[in-house]
């Protein structure tokens, strides 16, 4: 698995940073980080800007089902990413939302969607969405309404009021230059192509990911007998620090790989991705509005095979 947070580093590379705190933090567009509102008193663009973020949950603020808790809810210009803990696993859905209008032209509820045995169905709707501001930070308060897919059904009694405090968007966010490498990477892109030491196509391979199992943290998994793979494989990287690799279309399910991204320094010509424990280094071998190379370098064993590396070039294209 840890190819997915190769190939998630390497997109994040090039970014703008700043040491002035005092800047409202911005979107790649110019736009507000810090919007506030009723959503049902809003259109649809105004409440993008003001659910848009990474929105945590307290245990003090949560409703619990007994086997599931409801971690975090990250909305991104078209995509969200949900994190929640079934029995003891941390698990996450992703896909885009969709806001739905009254009468009057406001918003009246947000639905989030996933796909599931290649249908897109509707997981969960939010109402009642109110974002404030107090002199130090931001809240959400909402009601929630749940449609959980097989796999997640202890999750189907999380329903009910929630609160959410926002987190802060990384340091490099506090801009709102368009040039930047941070506004190019921030963003949706699709996967287009991977390749090994210049010359050996892994695209299909890569596809085939979730046609594996694994256990007990292996690298290598088990092939899954009938399995067919993934048709395609998109990417959000989020002004939050956030990542969500998405594999669909394969007789599996959606299958889905996240974690949280830093770039390496102020170079932004490197970023780790995963945790500090297990943390990647992805290095950007070309970033435009439109497409991006990203890179990784192995050794698995520099002591007794010396000569055995592998380099990995990921490209995307951006949608």
């Amino acid at each position: 698995m840890k190819k997915l947070l190769y190939l998630c580093t390497i997109i994040l590379v090039v970014a703008c940073s700043s040491d002035d705190s005092s800047v409202t933090p911005s979107n790649n567009d110019g736009t507000d980080l810090n919007v506030t509102g009723t959503v049902s008193e809003q259109t649809p663009d105004e409440a993008k800007e003001t659910i848009y973020g990474k929105w945590n949950f307290s245990s003090s603020s949560r409703l619990a089902a007994s086997d599931c808790t409801f971690n975090s809810i990250e909305f991104t210009d078209d995509v969200y990413i949900m994190q929640v803990t079934v029995d003891g696993e941390s698990q996450t859905l992703s896909g885009d939302y969709e806001i739905n209008v009254s009468a009057d032209g406001n918003v009246s509820s947000i639905d989030l969607k996933f796909e599931s045995d290649n249908a897109v169905i509707t997981v969960a709707s939010l109402t009642e969405v109110v974002v404030t501001e107090s002199a130090t930070e931001i809240f959400a308060t909402f009601l929630i309404e749940w449609s959980i897919p097989e796999g997640f059904a202890t999750c189907d009694n999380l329903l009910g009021e929630y609160a959410a405090e926002k987190d802060a968007p990384m340091d490099e966010s506090i801009t709102i230059d368009p040039d930047s490498n941070h506004a190019k990477v921030v963003g949706n892109w699709t996967f287009v192509s991977m390749v090994e030491n210049t010359w050996l196509d892994k695209t299909s391979e890569w596809l085939n990911e979730p046609c594996y199992e694994y256990s007990n943290d292996e690298e290598d998994g088990v092939l899954i007998d009938g399995c067919t793979p993934a048709t395609s494989i998109t990417l959000t990287i989020s002004t939050y620090g956030t990542y969500a690799l998405v594999w669909r279309g394969s007789n599996q399910g959606t299958y889905i790989e996240s974690n949280v991204w830093n770039w390496t320094d102020e170079t932004q010509t490197a970023f780790t991705v995963g945790t500090e424990e297990d943390t990647t280094v992805i290095t950007v071998e070309y970033l435009t509005d439109t497409e991006g190379a990203f890179s990784t370098f192995e050794r698995p064993d520099p002591v007794n095979a010396f000569y055995e590396t592998y380099y990995t070039l990921y490209t995307f294209s951006r949608n």
